[in-house]
């Protein structure tokens, strides 16, 4: 669509496409009403290829269309949108197009390139053209979910190199993840934390840290005021061609908004959702990331930090690869896990009897869950104090990591006992 030919605002009919797949419709009612309804074609597949488990029944099938609601999106379509200062950012950068607080006008806005492989155009007949259409240049249109600033950006690799924003139709296939002045040096503490996740046998995307400098044309109101290195991670959710990847996080799994992201679930909650929608491996995989997360002292691992890929034909999840994972406590020394775990939540109490509880809440066998998280005590102690990631962690933020992991390895430790 030109978005440039059209009012935006003028939109209230919305097709959702999965792939190339047309799925549904989001249509904008009278009074601020937002309804989803499958179409009758996708619906004669039996909701093939999935769009979110949030819409199916236990039997598999799915499930009557959601119900209408008011001034804001269906849950599972909120939470493809940014949140937070990247939010503020992106309706500041469509100014005139988009209302603040405004989702249905920010999914316009944003819809051609979403995370995963849902996107939503203007249904025809719907489209607006303006009399004097402006002459402005094209826009970024991309959606993050989260509150960092991070943003979809291109890797150039002709003569000159560089990292630019997508505009228009384009697509990025890395995230930049942008250094913030509430949090020092986050970018190198996630580095290491990626890296660590790796080398203890971890699914993690690819990555690097990059200078500043290395990014031309970032619009105004993206730019951040802190100084440091830029974290690049490919993004899992496109392919090597640029062709989308199907992913859901918990929060749509769940159907629970970006507001209740924190106390939506409990961390049993996905290990059950994994046990039965993936494989028990997943879920003993969810585990080990979990155990992991303790360990470093990640208070940050809510519902929509971890997400299930639709590969392939995209009827079949996995576990996603780790992503957003970094250390907390040295900016929140009191910080917590970010869900309860078997009803506790501060990371001392996360002893050999919380698991124990945790796999009895999850249904999993309380010998594989105990021995899940003794392997992961064992192999972050084999590597994490010779990473040669940890060279790039500034020592008043390592030392703080260091602590939290000498004390949680051994609290953990229980487990094997």
């Amino acid at each position: 669509m030109p978005e440039a030919s059209y009012d935006l605002k003028s939109i209230s009919s919305l097709d959702v496409l999965l792939s190339d797949v047309r799925v549904g419709t989001v249509i904008r009612t009278p009074g601020d009403f937002n309804a989803f309804s499958f179409e009758e074609s996708y619906r004669a597949t039996g909701g093939f290829p999935v769009l979110s488990l949030s819409f199916r029944a236990a039997t598999g099938a799915l499930r009557k269309d959601p119900k209408p609601v008011a001034r804001a999106l269906p849950a599972f379509f909120a939470n493809l949108l940014p949140e937070d200062k990247l939010r503020e950012a992106m309706e500041k950068h469509h100014a005139g197009s988009v209302r603040a607080g405004n989702d249905f006008d920010l999914l316009v806005a944003l819809g051609s390139d979403l995370p995963g492989a849902v996107r939503v155009v203007p249904s025809d007949g719907t489209v607006t053209p303006l009399d004097n259409p402006p002459t402005s240049k094209p826009k970024a249109r991309f959606s993050l979910a989260g509150v960092q600033m991070k943003l979809s950006v291109i890797k150039n690799t002709g003569k000159g190199g560089g990292l630019t924003l997508p505009l228009g139709d384009d697509q990025g296939s890395y995230i930049a993840k942008f250094p913030s002045t509430s949090f020092p040096d986050v970018s190198e503490n996630e580095y290491a934390n990626l890296a660590l996740a790796e080398a203890v046998g971890m699914e993690v995307p690819v990555r690097e840290l990059v200078e500043q400098s290395e990014f031309e044309g970032i619009p105004k109101e993206f730019e951040t005021l802190s100084d440091g290195k830029v974290l690049l991670v490919k993004r899992f959710d496109r392919g090597a061609n640029g062709e989308r990847i199907h992913i859901e996080d918990f929060a749509q799994v769940f159907g629970v908004y970006p507001s209740r992201k924190y106390e939506g679930a409990a961390y049993h909650d996905i290990a059950a959702a994994l046990n039965v929608a993936v494989s028990s491996d997943a879920a003993l995989e969810f585990v080990r990331r979990l155990a992991l997360a303790a360990i470093t002292g990640n208070g940050d691992m809510h519902l929509k930090n971890w997400s299930l890929i639709y590969r392939g034909a995209g009827n079949k999840p996995a576990f996603s690869p780790v992503y957003d994972v970094l250390s907390t406590v040295p900016y929140i020394p009191s910080d917590a896990m970010a869900l309860s775990l078997a009803g506790e939540r501060p990371f001392k109490a996360l002893n050999a009897q919380r698991w124990k509880a945790f796999a009895n809440r999850a249904r999993l066998p309380e010998p594989a869950v105990l021995k899940a998280v003794t392997d992961t005590v064992e192999r972050v102690n084999e590597v994490w104090w010779s990473l040669p990631e940890r060279t790039v962690v500034p020592a008043r933020v390592l030392e703080r990591i260091d602590t939290h992991v000498r004390l949680m390895t051994t609290v953990l430790g229980t487990c094997a006992d």
